[in-house]
């Protein structure tokens, strides 16, 4: 059965009317505002690091805020002390050099870079453009140093990149520092 047009017109009109008629009466119910904002407060604390480090030779740069260096060498450098390793804590701290790239070092004839404090901890060994050892010992964090020595084959740059790891013992807590050697000639 056909409806009147007449009917569906005004269904139409009526269902208009009563929904504006609606939407009028209630438009208090629900208000917003374009200016509520919420302020975020940082709650971050940035404390000094536990252990730092501190250069032992002028061309040696120490980056935020002690937790990472690039030290410069020339050739023919023997058992130079480059780097200090100091504690800002009373804990006994496990250190530990892991090499993670490099550059250039078949130019090497000899670097050693190792601990240095009651005794020496070798943690990198170069011979003949080729590692010996690319990752040492873990040993104590007692007034240490890191020192290198190097000699080259050939004129150029090397750069070797580590991660000084300081481990806190009987853990699995540890930091990862950048240091950056470059032997230059």
């Amino acid at each position: 059965m056909k409806k009147p047009k007449g009917l569906m017109k005004v269904r139409s009109i009526a269902f208009v009317v009563l929904t504006l008629f609606l939407l009028f009466q209630i438009q208090d119910a629900v208000k917003g505002s374009t200016l509520f904002y919420l302020p975020v407060q940082m709650s971050a604390d940035v404390n000094t690091p536990l252990v730092t480090l501190q250069s032992m030779t002028p061309n040696s740069t120490i980056y935020t805020n002690g937790t990472s260096a690039r030290i410069t060498i020339a050739d023919n450098t023997t058992a130079l002390d480059v780097l200090e390793l100091l504690n800002q804590t009373d804990d006994a701290w496990q250190l530990q050099l892991l090499v993670y790239n490099d550059t250039n070092i078949n130019r090497l004839a000899n670097c050693a870079i190792w601990f240095h404090n009651e005794s020496a901890s070798v943690q990198i060994r170069i011979t003949d453009g080729n590692y010996n050892q690319m990752s040492g010992e873990l040993c104590s964090l007692v007034n240490s140093t890191i020192a290198i020595t190097a000699t080259t084959i050939t004129q150029g740059t090397t750069v070797i990149h580590t991660f000084l790891k300081i481990l806190h013992p009987e853990t699995s807590t540890y930091f990862l520092y950048a240091i950056t050697f470059e032997i230059t000639s």
